[in-house]
């Protein structure tokens, strides 16, 4: 692989999860930035221990402080990574032997949630592409409160990669319960005053139907129950605080 990639994160007490998402990173990472908002515990020096640069910045948001992050890279091509993913081997070799065509601008890459050690495949959840892999020329995230995502210009040449990176974004149910509600307030931030109580309350119902039902999270038996009303409860509340 001849073209360099930056691999960025952001990050803010990741110790217990950091070491393994460096250690897959380093292998198609000609430099790693760690853009950090003020660790107190091991995450610097997990980070320094697999040769990474750090920068510290004040929390900005994410979509911010993730666009501070691009502009540390000095390479081209960014590999942008939440601190709870892990590229899979294949997912590796993969990103190894691509030809970075002039013509394209980005790649999607797919992740598997896992909830614990469970991954998560009906509900919706999976392929849930990305876009990770970018000209850091072309791209940089938008700003909303949560859910931030990359944006290029128009009719730009975006690529799927076939292989999936690892997900390890809640330890349990219970915490990715708690952190839809904080999701949920965070979104307060955008009033509507277009909203109104029997709206989230349709939403609350049709969320339910949509992941338990249409995307087959029955089968994932009490546990897709337990996701669909999470994911319903976050819609419901969503406009709820919004109003």
């Amino acid at each position: 692989m001849e073209t360099k990639i930056s691999v960025s994160i952001i990050c803010l007490n990741e110790a217990a999860i950091i070491d393994d998402c460096l250690q897959q990173a380093a292998r198609v990472a000609d430099e790693i930035v760690i853009v950090d908002s003020g660790s107190t515990d091991r995450t610097l020096q997990i980070a320094e221990n697999h040769g990474a640069k750090i920068f510290h910045q004040d929390w900005l948001g994410y979509g911010k402080q993730k666009n501070f992050a691009l502009t540390q890279c000095s390479n081209e091509w960014v590999l942008s990574l939440d601190a709870d993913e892990v590229l899979t081997d294949e997912l590796i070799e993969e990103i190894r032997g691509l030809v970075f065509d002039s013509d394209v601008v980005g790649y999607r890459v797919a992740r598997k949630l896992l909830v614990g050690e469970r991954f998560i495949r009906w509900g919706g959840y999976y392929p849930d592409y990305q876009l990770r892999l970018f000209r850091n020329s072309l791209g940089d995230f938008n700003e909303v409160a949560v859910h931030e995502s990359v944006q290029l210009p128009a009719n730009a040449k975006v690529l799927d990669l076939k292989e999936p990176l690892n997900h390890f974004s809640y330890d349990s149910l219970e915490q990715m319960d708690a952190t839809f509600v904080k999701f949920a307030k965070l979104s307060t931030k955008k009033k509507n005053r277009f909203l109104n109580p029997p709206r989230a309350v349709f939403n609350f119902f049709y969320t339910f139907f949509y992941k338990y039902f249409l995307r087959l999270g029955f089968l994932h038996g009490a546990t897709g129950l337990r996701l669909a009303w999470i994911h319903a409860k976050y819609s419901f509340l969503k406009y709820i605080y919004r109003m």
